[in-house]
């Protein structure tokens, strides 16, 4: 695809606030003059908004019992070192 930007794999790592700051400022500079960029931004929005809400679910349940809600108790089964202190059982 010839008109593809480069800048739009960037997007879901802007999004997650995985970017360095000069690499943040250098894409949204960017993406302020790039419509693919602000088309992935608003495309990836909604995934993303999801796995901030599952990081502080995930966080929140340092000491609660996983399973209480089947989404968290999924994550905790497939990656319990990114629930300190949290108990399946």
């Amino acid at each position: 695809m010839p008109d593809a930007c480069p800048h739009t794999l960037s997007a879901g790592s802007y999004l997650l606030g995985l970017l360095t700051t000069e690499e943040t400022d250098e894409f949204r500079r960017h993406s302020t003059r790039c419509a693919l960029c602000q088309w992935e931004i608003v495309a990836l929005m909604p995934g993303a908004l999801f796995l901030q809400e599952l990081k502080a679910d995930v966080l929140a349940a340092e000491q609660r019992l996983c399973t209480d809600r089947p989404v968290l108790a999924a994550v905790a089964a497939r990656e319990p070192r990114w629930v300190p202190g949290c108990r399946t059982a």
